[in-house]
C-alpha cells in the first residue's frame, strides 16, 4: 500500500505541471483566435471561437482545482468533481444556445441532469466527512 501512494503522489506531481501547461497553452490559444475574431464575416462567427474557448478553459480550470485538492488532502472531493460536470455541462448550454442549435427537449435534458447534479453536490456538502458525520454546525 505504501508503494501505491507513493506512486499516486508522483503521478500527481506530473500531473498539475501537465495541467498548468495546458493552460497557458489555452490562454495563448485564445490570444490567437483573437485574429480570426477580426478576420470574421460576422461579429457572431468571431465571438463564436472565443466563447467555446473562454468557456473551455473554465472546464481545465475545475479540474485543475480537483488535482490540487487530492494532491493536498489525499483524497477526491466530490464537490470538486460535480463542479467540474456542472461546469462543463454550463458550457455545452451555453455554446448551444448561443449558436441556436439547441431543442427544447435537449434544454429541458440538461435541466434534469443540472438539478440532478446539483441534489449530488448538496447532499456532498450537507454528508461531508469535512463536517463531523453530516451535522449542520
Amino acid at each position: 500500500m505504501r508503494w501505491f501512494k507513493k506512486i499516486i503522489d508522483m503521478i500527481v506531481k506530473l500531473i498539475v505541471p501537465l495541467v498548468i501547461l495546458a493552460l497557458m497553452i489555452g490562454i495563448a490559444k485564445i490570444f490567437l483566435d483573437l485574429k480570426d475574431v477580426f478576420h470574421s464575416p460576422t461579429i457572431a462567427g468571431g465571438f463564436d471561437i472565443m466563447v467555446t474557448n473562454l468557456l473551455s478553459m473554465f472546464v481545465v480550470i475545475e479540474l485543475l482545482k480537483g488535482i490540487i485538492e487530492y494532491f493536498e488532502i489525499h483524497r477526491v472531493k466530490l464537490t470538486f468533481i460535480t463542479d467540474a460536470a456542472i461546469v462543463f455541462i454550463l458550457r455545452e448550454v451555453m455554446i448551444g444556445l448561443y449558436q441556436h442549435k439547441m431543442a427544447a427537449i435537449e434544454i429541458g435534458s440538461i435541466a434534469v441532469l443540472l438539478l440532478v447534479i446539483g441534489g449530488i453536490r448538496t447532499l456532498a456538502i450537507m454528508y461531508s466527512p469535512d463536517r463531523k458525520g453530516g451535522d449542520k454546525t
